[in-house]
């Protein structure tokens, strides 16, 4: 494969931020692009084997620095785009495109964003000439400077081979980047992979399933099943609870009658399960897996089809009610945190909620505007930040940047999930048979389609980096649907 030049290239910027319309920037020239990771300091002891020689006991890596780069531009009559970067800075794409249109956005082959870039120095250059024979043209140089480099890729998926037949639910995944050394063992972020199952259709006498796969290997159930026979599972997280423990958390997606919600746990990767119950009111059960959310074990949330929202703060062990269907008595069909405290809720009208004090057993939730209008199923919620929130559902993707108080509609098609890295990166999964997969680097105005990959519909999404990411539904072929997003090739 030919290596990309220097003049295969185009650059945009954000001037409004994240999610809103970017402009392509034509005749601009960029320098290096350089990510200082900090240096390596290296500690030492003498060799008790031979005087005057040292061996390297162990080493440190320092600071990072700000990523910088250079970009220069004529200078016209108008003002360029850069000369208005404000001091919190914008995002800015660097796009590298070997076909097509250079001023077409979705168009390139990998890019590098900066986000936020901020200006940190700026000159005009040629600015006047004593001599009436230069005709040097007038240039303006901007330096940057940026806390976050993102190396962006389009990307393509591809089915992953699961023997088990059910529709897959829901993903979890719970590894961490972590370096061969004294806390054990080397890892990556995909190592530990759980999904959560409904029961097999027609048959009573088959449970609904957890399956795993660790450091690669194929999907397989775990030893026992958390729920009863017949009983869906809708929700499934997973947390660390030791240095090398690893808990998982699903609940139960049907209803039982003498019971209230509930949740199992398992701390040995499905070996044995607890299970616990969640609130006292009998027969509430979790309609959808993306109403089971948690941060870590000190910041769990689980939404109830009866509309009520509970909270644990010990790992699942116990459960506190936060929210009692005061705003709604709807099914909750997902609920996202931005931090411990800063959350949204949506109901299945499409109705949305929102706590300021999510971390706290007295939590207050709070209705916000309904985004959604006429008879929408809402599927999915995700919180970027305090205020920037996306809904998903049956008549598209809807968006708020000022925390619920006004949304607007980005998308019609039929979306049943969605998930972002950050601010920028994200992948919304179409729920109807046949659905696509959608993939945004620009916040969400931009949604560009990815290849079909044969499915009778997406029930989740989760996008681990820029270049791996995982989408779960419906059953299709016979087997459970599971597919691998990587960057095309």
């Amino acid at each position: 494969m030919a290596n990309l030049l220097a003049g295969q290239a185009s650059l945009w910027i954000q001037p409004d931020g994240p999610n809103t319309e970017p402009k392509y920037l034509g005749c601009h020239s960029v320098g290096d692009l350089t990510e200082p990771f900090g240096d390596e300091t290296i500690l030492y002891c003498p060799d008790p084997a031979q005087a005057g020689r040292f061996i390297v006991k162990n080493s440190f890596t320092g600071e990072p620095g700000a990523i910088t780069t250079s970009v220069e531009t004529d200078l016209r009559k108008t003002a360029d785009y850069l000369e208005d970067i404000g001091k919190c800075g914008v995002p800015v794409f660097f796009h590298k495109v070997s076909c097509g249109r250079r001023d077409v956005f979705p168009n390139f082959d990998r890019t590098f964003i900066l986000n936020p870039a901020k200006v940190t120095s700026r000159a005009v250059g040629n600015v006047a000439a004593r001599d009436p024979g230069n005709e040097n043209e007038s240039t303006q140089t901007f330096d940057l400077s940026s806390l976050q480099l993102i190396r962006a890729f389009p990307l393509e998926g591809s089915r992953v081979t699961i023997a088990d037949t059910e529709d897959i639910t829901g993903i979890a995944i719970c590894g961490e980047e972590r370096c061969e050394g004294d806390c054990g063992a080397s890892q990556k972020i995909s190592d530990y992979i759980f999904l959560a199952t409904r029961p097999l259709a027609g048959s009573a006498a088959i449970a609904a399933e957890v399956l795993y796969s660790i450091k690669g290997s194929v999907f397989a159930a775990t030893a026992a099943d958390p729920f009863a026979a017949d009983e869906d599972i809708q929700g499934i997280v997973c947390f660390r609870v030791g240095r090398d423990t690893i808990r998982v958390i699903v609940a139960r997606g049907t209803t039982d009658g003498g019971n209230p919600a509930e949740i199992a746990y398992s701390d040995d990767l499905g070996d044995t399960w607890t299970n616990v119950n969640v609130g006292a009111v009998n027969g509430e059960f979790v309609t959808n897996g993306h109403a089971l959310v948690a941060l870590d074990r000190y910041h769990i949330w689980l939404g109830s089809n009866g509309g009520r929202i509970y909270f644990s703060k010990d790992g699942g062990l116990t459960w506190t009610l936060q929210e009692n269907a005061g705003i709604s008595a709807t099914a909750i069909t997902g609920i996202s945190f931005a931090t411990p405290d800063a959350g949204f809720a949506v109901y299945t009208g499409g109705e949305t909620a929102k706590t300021t004090d999510g971390s706290q057993t007295g939590a207050t939730w709070s209705a916000t505007d309904d985004p959604t209008s006429g008879a929408t199923v809402a599927t999915d919620i995700h919180a970027i930040s305090q205020f920037f929130v996306w809904v998903s559902g049956s008549n598209g993707l809807w968006y708020s940047h000022d925390a619920g108080d006004t949304w607007a509609q980005r998308s019609s098609t039929t979306i049943g999930a969605i998930d972002f890295l950050d601010e920028l990166e994200g992948l919304a999964a179409g729920l109807a048979a046949s659905g696509l997969i959608y993939h945004t680097i620009n916040g969400g105005y931009d949604w560009d389609p990815l290849d079909l990959v044969a499915n009778s519909g997406y029930l989740d999404v989760k996008m681990l980096t820029s270049k791996l990411a995982y989408a779960s539904g419906v059953s299709n072929g016979g087997t459970g649907m599971l597919v691998k997003l990587l960057p095309e090739t």
